[in-house]
This record gives C-alpha cells, structure tokens and sequence, in this order.
C-alpha cells in the first residue's frame, strides 16, 4: 500500500522541508500504547517514540502524536534502534473531548478523519441527547457526521420508523442510517459508505455494536474481540482499551475507539452552530442583539417553539449545551468563585432542613 493509499496528500506532503527534514520517513499513527506509538509507511509497521526535544518543546498533551496522525520519524527502517517521531504534521481534522474531571483540558481522541459514523442503538441506552452531544463535538472537529442507528432487529417496522422520525426531527440534514448486525437489515448500505483511502471512526458508547459492525465489515479472518451487553441498560463492556487505525479489505481506514466513557463541550460554539443551525438562523432574526434566547419576551427563538416549528426538546438541549459551553469558557478563578457559591447554598440548604427538622 502506497502512502497515498495510506490517506497521505499534498496537504501533507507541502508541510515538509526538503531540506531540512528530507533524510526522515512519513509515517502515519496507527496505535498508541503507553510510552510508545506503532507507525506505518503502509508496507511496514514498528514501534516509535517522541524525541525528548519533542516532548520538552509540546505545551500540552494535544501536540503529542495522536492515531491518524501523519508524523516524521528518524530510524525507521533501522532493526537494532526505536524509531523516533521528530514531528507532527498539522492535521486536517481533530476529534476530541473534555478530560475526566473538572479541568478544562482537552482529550485527543483520532486526527485526520474524514467521516465520523456516529451510533446510536435503538434498544435499551437508546438517547437522543447524548446523540446530539456527539454530533456537536464531531461538528466542531470539522468532520462530517454520519448517524447509523443500530439493533433495527429489536423494533417493529412502525416502531423503527418513529425512532427515524425522532431522529431526523432533532437532526436535519444529517444522513441516519439504520441497520443490524444480527439479521443484516440495512449492513450492505452501511459497508459501502466505507470508500477506499478515506479514513473514518465509529464512534457511541459501549453496547452499541461499534465493534461488531467492524467484525460484520472485516470478516472472520480479522476477528475483533467483543464483551457481551448488560440486558438491564443496554451497556457494554469496553472491549477495545486502546485506538488503532485498521485498514479493511477495500482499502479504506477506521479508527476504532473505545466506548466514549464522558462527553465534554468545552469551547464548541462552532460545533453548536452548526448542529443547532435551524436555531442559529432564527436567533440572527431576533430583534434583541444580546438575546440568551431563554425566557426573554418578544424572542425570534422563543416564538419559533411556541409555534411547533422548532421542537421543545431539541431546543431545550440547544440552552443545555449553549450553558455547558458558557461555563467551560470561565476562567478557573471564575469556576472557584462559582463553586464556592455553589457549596454555601447547598450548606444554607442543610442547615435550613436541620432546623426544620428539630435536630439543629
């Protein structure tokens, strides 16, 4: 396989100094270990790590090399030395998210990807929410989404075609597909959405069938494992503890991801926008410059709701991400304060209830 069959372009290749960095190999990202990475030419794979210039010089964990990645390796080819990554190639696509915890810090989770199938099963764990929090993140990485809606087995034709309603209600314009992987209703339309030197990822949380869709599209010689699904919520166990990028056979790339175990909004405005742009083109006709949108008389916004043009429950996740991305914008100063405030109500609230009680 060629570098160009690989997914490499002259959007890459015009990043490269001749001069400087011509005695180097291009390599892409396909697995990342702790400590150390796998990188490939496309005929060969070996093991690299980040040059101690390189690690010193990243101002955090989004400039170290990430799956999908196109990187600059010393020492490729050479059997008795570790390859060394001197340098990343400015991706075209980042999906990331918000790390565990309250810091507002950035999880690198695949780069250069150019479709991102988001799943959503239609059994027990089926939410529409957390679907639309996945387009907003893949919307911002400036990745096309597209949404497969899983298990169609478990539904009734009519039942199926409410959950499509619902689905295309609260996302226009995004292409949903539905499909199983136990009967393989709809699985012959999805696999050739799949195009030869494209990269992709198949992202939802566990028990969805991300994994057994790329068993059904790999075939048995290319078995992924998988862990069996909780009957109680429709949650699987994470059967893939770390990305990789896997070719399949027609020559197109996946990055498989682990179930996404926190979906975080911090600065996604653009994300917003344009999975909410129904929303955004009433609010550029609101009359009120400033307009939150929530609770003002006389909104463009507002009126749309009351009318049935916009439904409640995708305009009321728009305000819900609108203020998750308002507060992750805060400075941390500004999140102390609020936390603080936030811990003497709570305790106003406990010493009000103890009185009440007697017990105060």
């Amino acid at each position: 396989m060629t570098l160009e069959e690989f997914g490499y372009s002259a959007w890459f290749s015009e990043q490269i100094d001749p001069e400087t960095e011509a005695d180097l190999a291009v390599a892409r990202v396909t697995a990342i270990h702790k400590g150390e990475c796998e990188v490939s030419n496309g005929e060969e794979t070996n093991a690299a790590k980040m040059t101690g210039r390189m690690r010193h010089q990243a101002t955090s964990k989004l400039d170290y090399p990430t799956v999908g990645d196109w990187v600059l390796v010393k020492d490729f080819e050479d059997e008795e030395r570790i390859a060394r990554i001197t340098r990343v190639l400015g991706r075209q696509s980042e999906l990331k998210r918000k790390s565990s915890g309250r810091t507002t810090r950035y999880q690198l989770i695949a780069a250069n990807i150019d479709t991102a199938f988001i799943m959503q099963t239609l059994g027990p764990g089926y939410n529409l929410k957390r679907l639309e929090r996945y387009l907003v993140m893949v919307n911002e990485s400036g990745i096309e989404p597209v949404v497969l809606l899983s298990k169609t087995d478990l539904l009734k034709p009519e039942e199926l075609a409410v959950k499509m309603a619902e689905v295309e209600e609260r996302m226009p314009g995004i292409r949903v597909l539905p499909f199983s992987n136990v009967d393989q209703a709809g699985l012959e339309e999805v696999t050739a959405l799949f195009e030869p030197e494209k990269t992709y990822c198949v992202i939802g949380t566990s028990g969805v069938g991300k994994t057994t869709l790329l068993n059904s599209i790999l075939g048995e010689e290319d078995f992924l494992f998988t862990l069996p699904v909780r009957e109680s919520d429709g949650k699987g166990v994470h059967s893939t503890t770390w990305r990789e990028l896997i070719t399949l056979g027609n020559g197109a790339h996946v990055v498989d991801t682990p179930g996404m175990r926190e979906l975080g909004n911090l600065d996604v405005n653009d994300g917003i926008e344009e999975t909410f742009d129904d929303i955004m083109a009433l609010a550029g006709a609101c009359k009120f410059n400033d307009c939150s949108h929530v609770q003002t008389k006389g909104c463009a916004v507002i009126a749309a709701v009351e009318r049935g043009e916009v439904s409640e429950a995708r305009y009321n996740n728009y305000v819900r991400l609108m203020k998750e991305a308002a507060f992750h914008e805060q400075s941390a100063l500004d999140k102390r304060d609020h936390d603080k405030k936030l811990s003497r109500f709570y305790r106003s609230v406990m010493v009000e209830k103890k009185k009440n009680s007697g017990k105060y």
